[in-house]
């Protein structure tokens, strides 16, 4: 092992690649742990998996930190391979975990959180690429996965929740101030970059 190695500095270049392996894994897994049951949280949990797919998609080059500094960050460095590990590891692995917990054991209708991150998430890139005209980092996977099994979630989910329209509330609340943090940060860093 080299005399260099940090495990910080390693996790920062590499969990975006260790997220397609570990999603084909979690996602090969889950017949095992599925009962009549527990269906609604073993499809709920699904969407950890489909979003760390994206995340190979979006990160594991560093396409989309160069898309968004030449883009939103008019070529300054607004986004750095450290705040978008960050950014993803809390606003989606942290986040969904906590949901899942949440839907378990207080109220299934805490489901609509990832399902609307992960919708709006696809809107985004959609919307960006749509506005460009070009590709950006992540818009496969939001076409081929994020809008079919999102939608999906949502169907399935308002068919068998409580108090549906309070949680779809939430969620899309939730999904809204999730990606508002994303853009606030960024005008920030931009505002402290730019000249005068």
């Amino acid at each position: 092992m080299s005399s260099s190695y940090r495990l910080g500095s390693w996790i920062v270049d590499n969990w975006s690649r260790m997220s397609l392996p570990f999603a084909v894994l979690a996602l090969c897994s889950l017949p095992v742990f599925s009962t009549a049951g527990n269906a609604p949280l073993i499809l709920m949990y699904t969407l950890l998996p489909v979003y760390m797919i994206h995340q190979y998609e979006e990160h594991a080059h560093g396409r989309f930190v160069e898309f968004f500094n030449s883009t939103m960050g008019r070529r300054h460095e607004v986004l750095t391979k450290a705040s978008a590990f960050w950014i993803n590891i809390l606003e989606v692995w942290v986040l969904f975990l906590v949901s899942f917990y949440l839907a378990k054991y207080v109220a299934v209708g805490i489901a609509f959180v990832p399902i609307y991150l992960t919708i709006f998430n696809g809107f985004t890139h959609v919307i960006s690429s749509v506005a460009l005209r070009r590709y950006n980092p992540g818009l496969y996977t939001s076409v081929l996965l994020f809008f079919p099994w999102g939608f999906f979630l949502l169907i399935y989910f308002n068919g068998i929740a409580g108090s549906r329209f309070l949680f779809n509330g939430v969620g899309l609340l939730a999904a809204i101030i999730a990606h508002a943090i994303i853009v606030v940060y960024a005008f920030r860093r931009r505002g402290k970059l730019e000249p005068g």
